[in-house]
């Protein structure tokens, strides 16, 4: 006969009917065909099987858009493109980085001519030649000429225009209307929502990027078991070589049927995409279980016991089945010493035992 092991805990209250004491003869038990087994302890660690979604973290995501208005004349790269952090991903050509370009130029030049005239008025006022107060005037202007010129470099830098270029374009060596958007993180493109010849502004978001290590899972466990789902327990990707961890566990509500359970997982992660459909394993902590045939497990009133063996017969003991996965599944006791390694349960005529228990026959 095929054995299903159920893992199961012990109830932490005891029962009415657990201190029941149903006497059955030697005789009586060979003519009922009552059979019993004993119970397996068994250091067990509860592991269930759930649907779940992949997600990306928030963090891990990032929009790059239009950094001023223009248009698009390039587009270097597609969806599911693996990218590095200041690859370029489009080009934009725009009058504004023009315009942007000159206020540098104008600066610059203001900033020299500044910086010149406070050299030669430090030199005067060494002299005596002039008064204080004529230097600290061509001074006070060259600091704000110094601060122009900076403000230009940094509304450049925003821009995306490298610093390199930046130098370049104060010197008058480049001056050009097209920028490079780039990267800002290496990941996968998700989404590119432009294509080239479309004008844009601040607001378009043209591409999606995200770093895809490590990835979310969104799994729905069944209300009735989700007390027993703690943060921190071991999640893995079933058919794939994961290691995980739950996150988080949502706030459960007597009309919910299920429970949002938030795992982060590492590991074989190539292929997942955000929204894919998956099974989810959670294993919970390792404890002490008792083992017992299916066929030990009677239902009273919707609740679970055993028939466990004594000298004159049995006695029903209240249980808790937790879980079942597959053939087997393990439970924990809630009240140590219930059950003894030296315990037998009854496996077959257990129908007839509970016609004894209740006195209306067996359900």
């Amino acid at each position: 006969m095929q054995r299903i092991i159920f893992t199961l805990a012990l109830c932490a209250a005891t029962m009415a009917h657990a201190a029941d004491q149903l006497t059955f003869t030697d005789q009586q038990l060979h003519t009922l065909g009552i059979v019993t087994a004993p119970v397996v302890s068994t250091q067990s660690q509860t592991s269930l099987s759930y649907p779940a979604s992949v997600l990306i973290p928030t963090n891990q995501e990032r929009i790059v858009a239009a950094p001023m208005m223009g248009m698009v004349s390039r587009i270097l790269v597609t969806a599911n493109t693996m990218v590095k952090a200041g690859q370029p991903l489009a080009t934009l050509l725009s009058p504004d980085l023009a315009q942007a370009q000159g206020g540098l130029v104008q600066a610059a030049v203001q900033a020299q001519l500044a910086q010149a005239q406070l050299q030669r008025d430090d030199k005067l006022l060494a002299d005596g030649i002039i008064p204080a107060a004529r230097q600290q005037t061509t001074r006070a202007n060259y600091l704000t000429a110094s601060a122009m010129l900076t403000q230009q470099r940094q509304a450049l830098r925003m821009l995306g225009v490298p610093a390199n270029t930046i130098t370049q374009m104060e010197r008058g060596t480049a001056h050009s209307a097209e920028l490079q958007l780039v990267a800002p993180i290496a990941g996968v493109v998700l989404e590119t929502n432009v294509t080239a010849g479309q004008r844009v502004d601040t607001t378009t978001a043209l591409f999606k990027i995200a770093q895809m290590r490590p990835l979310w899972l969104l799994i729905q466990v069944p209300t009735a078991v989700a007390a027993t789902i703690k943060v921190d327990d071991s999640v893995s990707v079933v058919g794939r070589k994961t290691v995980g961890r739950v996150l988080s566990v949502a706030q459960t509500s007597q009309a919910a049927q299920t429970v949002a359970v938030r795992a982060e997982i590492t590991g074989d992660l190539d292929g997942l995409v955000s929204g894919q459909a998956v099974e989810a394993r959670i294993s919970g902590h390792t404890q002490s279980a008792w083992q017992v045939p299916v066929n030990a497990v009677v239902y009273q009133q919707n609740k679970p016991y055993l028939f466990v063996r004594d000298a004159r017969g049995f006695h029903p003991v209240a249980i808790k089945v937790l879980a079942q996965t597959g053939a087997t599944s393990s439970i924990v006791p809630l009240v140590a010493g219930a059950l003894s390694a030296k315990d037998a349960v009854a496996t077959q005529g257990v129908a007839q035992i509970k016609a004894v228990w209740t006195g209306v026959g067996a359900e």
